[in-house]
């Protein structure tokens, strides 16, 4: 017997309807439409890879071809008919790879081969997989043939892409959705095929083959057979420990994810280096890492909003849940980055700076976590950066106006490059007071503080501010008529054009002086 014939998804691969495990919203339908003998043309098998979708098509193909049916609806699988599907040799059942198959000369040929009556079965049937593969000029011409099918045709098309699908081949299927897997579901099947196999894995084990395998039977099943197989020349095969299954599955260690965590929390970017070195060294696939510290994070982000206690997790002990929300963004970003560059420990070492700011940025050194968008004090939420949090030791840096106003040139300036419109107002703005870390200025004109008001506008002086000040500080802007400017003599002719209808428009023509002044003003 070959090696192939026992791998597991094969060993164990549905043969009728009632074993398609966690599609019974699909397979009830289909056993009903066989037993009435109500069959669409052409089925629409949607979802996820190894959620059963060819499985399923088989089966069907097999329903509808037996030469006796169970009463509901089910193949005998014990018919000619059914034994030879199973074998792959039913000459009816004519499977097509459309990821590999996919030009218009492909689908021609099917065209011609249509129109000849079946040889053994009731139908010809034709499996399309991965059918959003096909080429446009492909698309149009199967779509012709869906819609004058012969009598003795049923295609069964299955896709994981489906929105890459013409409406007009939706149109003529019948639709069914396919779902992952739950993790009690992928388990239960698991627990029943090693029970037929008489091997038994570690409860923890089996726990980490659930998860990697992500609603997916197939690559459960293929995962699974991947560290039974590791196990053939060990001392005890049939008893497989979670240290085996890690090291099989190249899962990292708990405590290297922990390690890493923690010290790009704490700052410490000398730790994180380490721990990034040992990742390199021990050659450690930094695409599995990834996935198993998201696993980690998502498992930490429930126990804190279902408000559980994960002791395994060092590191999550005095996290928040933005805080957790920020570490799993960068990991997303990290999943992303990887699978665009050949220099992937580049990608790992770019975080550091992630969660570090330099010394003269600050005045007092980060306590907890920093990153670009909010301030938590003690437990109080200010406004900051946008996109992200940052924790920082609870003293505040008290502003004073003197210093302030000496900087004051200097931070309206690095706006001018970034925004040279926010510059204009700010450039006649001018700083008057600090109190409890809330920067009042004035401007001349309504125009100036609508502008300077704007959210966008608020949040780059807000980052200027604090690359300038080291510290986050809110604005209150206020209008001051007697630091108006001289004003040029070019608004009074713009506003000789503007005309004035009724007297109730005179307010109105007023602030739109003002507004063009403004204008001329800052320029």
């Amino acid at each position: 017997m070959s090696i192939m014939s026992t791998v597991l998804y094969r060993k164990y691969r549905a043969q009728v309807f009632d074993e398609i495990i966690g599609q019974e919203h699909i397979t009830k339908i289909l056993k009903n439409a066989v037993k009435d003998s109500q069959l669409s043309h052409a089925f629409l098998f949607v979802g996820s890879r190894g959620t059963g979708k060819t499985s399923t098509a088989r089966i069907l193909a097999k329903a509808v071809n037996c030469i006796k049916p169970k009463k509901d609806g089910n193949p005998c699988n014990e018919c000619e008919n059914c034994l030879a599907i199973s074998n792959g040799t039913f000459m009816d059942l004519i499977e097509i790879d459309a990821a590999s198959n996919r030009g218009i000369d492909q689908i021609r040929e099917l065209k011609e081969r249509i129109e000849f009556a079946p040889s053994k079965g009731k139908f010809k049937i034709y499996i399309i997989d991965e059918v959003h593969m096909l080429t446009t000029e492909a698309f149009n011409a199967l779509l012709k043939t869906l819609e004058e099918p012969p009598e003795h045709v049923i295609f069964i098309l299955a896709t994981t892409d489906v929105h890459k699908l013409p409406a007009t081949i939706l149109s003529r299927c019948q639709r069914y959705d396919f779902r992952l897997g739950n993790e009690q579901e992928i388990r239960s099947t698991l627990e029943e095929i090693l029970k037929k196999e008489k091997i038994k894995v570690q409860e923890k084990g089996l726990d980490i083959i659930v998860r990697n395998a992500r609603g997916s039977y197939r690559d459960a099943l293929s995962l699974l057979d991947v560290v039974i197989n590791s196990q053939s020349n060990g001392k005890d095969p049939k008893k497989i420990t979670i240290e085996e299954v890690r090291a099989v599955l190249g899962i990292p260690e708990v405590y290297m994810v922990n390690d890493l965590l923690s010290s790009l929390i704490k700052g410490d970017s000398k730790q994180a280096l380490n721990c990034i070195r040992e990742l390199e060294e021990k050659g450690s696939n930094l695409a599995q890492f990834t996935n198993f510290t998201l696993e980690v994070l998502r498992e930490v982000l429930v126990s804190k909003i279902s408000g559980e206690d994960i002791k395994e997790y060092t590191f999550a002990k005095e996290l928040s849940l933005k805080e957790i929300l920020f570490l799993i963004k960068e990991f997303l970003n990290v999943e992303r980055e990887l699978k665009n560059t050949t220099n992937q420990i580049l990608i790992f070492q770019m975080l550091i700076p992630t969660f570090l700011k330099e010394e003269n940025e600050v005045k007092t050194p980060p306590k907890v976590i920093q990153v670009k968008s909010t301030v938590v004090k003690s437990g109080t939420i200010v406004e900051g950066r946008s996109e992200s949090v940052e924790v920082i030791n609870t003293d505040v840096i008290n502003l004073c106006i003197d210093d302030v106003q000496k900087s004051w040139k200097s931070i309206v300036n690095s706006i001018k490059p970034l925004n040279t419109t926010l510059f204009a107002f700010l450039d006649s703005s001018k700083p008057t007071s600090v109190e409890q870390n809330v920067l009042n200025i004035e401007v001349p004109f309504k125009f100036y503080k609508d502008q300077i008001d704007a959210p966008k506008s608020r949040e780059l002086i807000g980052e200027i501010l604090f690359e300038t000040l080291g510290t986050h500080c809110k604005i209150n802007c206020s209008v001051n008529d007697s630091v108006r400017p001289k004003l040029q003599s070019s608004a009074d002719v713009v506003l000789r054009n503007v005309p004035v209808i009724k007297k109730k428009e005179v307010e109105e023509k007023k602030q739109i002086k003002q507004d063009i002044e403004a204008i001329f003003a800052g320029m």
